[in-house]
């Protein structure tokens, strides 16, 4: 590819306009929602983790203290954005 090439790849000029225009609701929404996942797959909810839907398997591993973390990441940015 070269520098004349109509499909040449994205700067880092170019995504950082791209992430300009993103709405602050879309991004606290975004990063909120990841948050919340990843906290319930560190209590053991995640649905891929054996035993983490069903009362016969083996119990779904667990880091709460990682969960712990994950969860007053999320309040923080929730007092933050409101």
């Amino acid at each position: 590819m070269t520098a004349h090439d109509s499909k040449s790849a994205p700067t880092s000029t170019d995504a950082m306009r791209d992430i300009a225009d993103v709405p602050a609701i879309e991004v606290v929404t975004t990063v909120a929602l990841h948050l919340m996942s990843a906290a319930a797959v560190k209590v053991g909810l995640g649905a891929d983790q054996p035993g983490g839907s069903s009362p016969d398997g083996p119990p779904a591993e667990q880091d709460l203290d990682e969960a712990r973390t994950l969860i007053t990441a999320l309040a923080g940015l929730v007092t933050a954005s409101a």
